[in-house]
């Protein structure tokens, strides 16, 4: 089992830019010493009142604080964007970080990000298997001609080679039937996301049944993601977590969810909770979410050292 940092790109006005990144590049190097093996961040635009750090020259510069650590987008919206730009972007990052990097894909909800981009909502779906093509293309060397709905590449060829080969590692994100069939279909790796641990095998159990209906090898890669909140106590971590991560929900609600869709308590617990997920479920990466809003730096810093030294150490990668 592998496990990464989940950077938290979004944060709250009282924060300049600066000091946030200056907080994300501790927690890196952090999460470095204490035997994570990947760093990774997500996408969203306008995402007021809130400010946000965008993920690709974010996650580029945290790589230089996590240097030899694999890289993840978790993940890019594809259709924001053109798949020319994405093609040669990771494959840029790819070799940014030695061959390292993992482009995680997916389509996003926020309707405010499709209307400043002047994407129709009702043909997401179509533009982000079309973006793939493209990419797939691209990334395979050679003349490339495309001519689609939504895009046209004239005869041409991509010299942006990346140091992985044949091409960076995908996971594509999504938990429903719909996006698991298109990670089968395409044969990239699946990417649930965070839920339980039940509902996520369901779904494993589909994709490697359309993996060999689509007479797909099983990828290496199977990772999945948590919110982790850790500290000596179960009480405490309960506590506190509920008034970061709890929303609405009463702290009895909270400790019923916690149980099934996150990782809160203690190392003992954290280290039960994993040995589950990499048992059902064969995951090989643990993506751990460890600041939602209002956390401080050092109840960040607690879980990354707690998680290093009690739980890390039991999983070799």
């Amino acid at each position: 089992m592998k496990f990464g940092l989940w950077v938290t790109a979004n944060f709250p006005p009282r924060y300049t830019p600066a000091q946030w990144f200056a907080g994300l590049a501790e927690q890196v190097r952090a999460a470095k010493q204490n035997g994570f093996s990947l760093i990774s961040s997500g996408q969203h635009y306008l995402t007021a009142p809130d400010h946000r750090l965008q993920t690709l020259p974010l996650l580029a510069r945290l790589s230089a604080e996590g240097e030899g650590m694999e890289v993840a987008t978790s993940v890019l919206l594809l259709p924001l964007h053109n798949p020319v730009d994405i093609a040669e972007q990771a494959a840029t990052m790819d070799v940014v970080t030695g061959g390292r990097f993992i482009l995680g894909l997916g389509m996003g909800h926020e309707g405010v990000e499709y209307e400043a981009f002047g994407v129709d909502r009702r043909r997401i779906v179509s533009r982000y298997e079309e973006s793939l093509d493209v990419i797939v293309k691209l990334w395979g060397g050679g003349p490339v001609e495309h001519k689609g709905r939504y895009f046209t590449i004239p005869r041409t060829e991509s010299m942006v080679r990346s140091t992985a080969q044949p091409h960076p590692r995908v996971w594509l994100g999504g938990g429903a039937d719909a996006p698991i069939q298109r990670a089968a279909r395409y044969g990239f790796a699946w990417f649930p996301g965070g839920g339980d641990v039940e509902r996520t095998a369901q779904g494993r159990a589909t994709y490697l049944r359309a993996l060999a209906e689509y007479n797909r090898p099983v990828p290496p890669d199977f990772p999945v993601s948590s919110w982790v909140y850790l500290c000596e106590s179960e009480q405490q971590a309960l506590e506190e977590a509920h008034r970061f991560m709890g929303g609405r929900a009463t702290p009895e609600e909270f400790r019923r969810r916690a149980a099934t869709q996150m990782i809160v308590g203690t190392p003992a617990q954290a280290v039960r909770r994993v040995k589950e997920m990499q048992e059902r479920l064969g995951a090989n990466y643990l993506l751990c979410r460890v600041q939602a809003p209002g956390m401080s730096q050092a109840q960040v810093l607690r879980t990354l050292r707690l998680l290093g030294e009690e739980v890390i150490l039991k999983f070799p990668a």
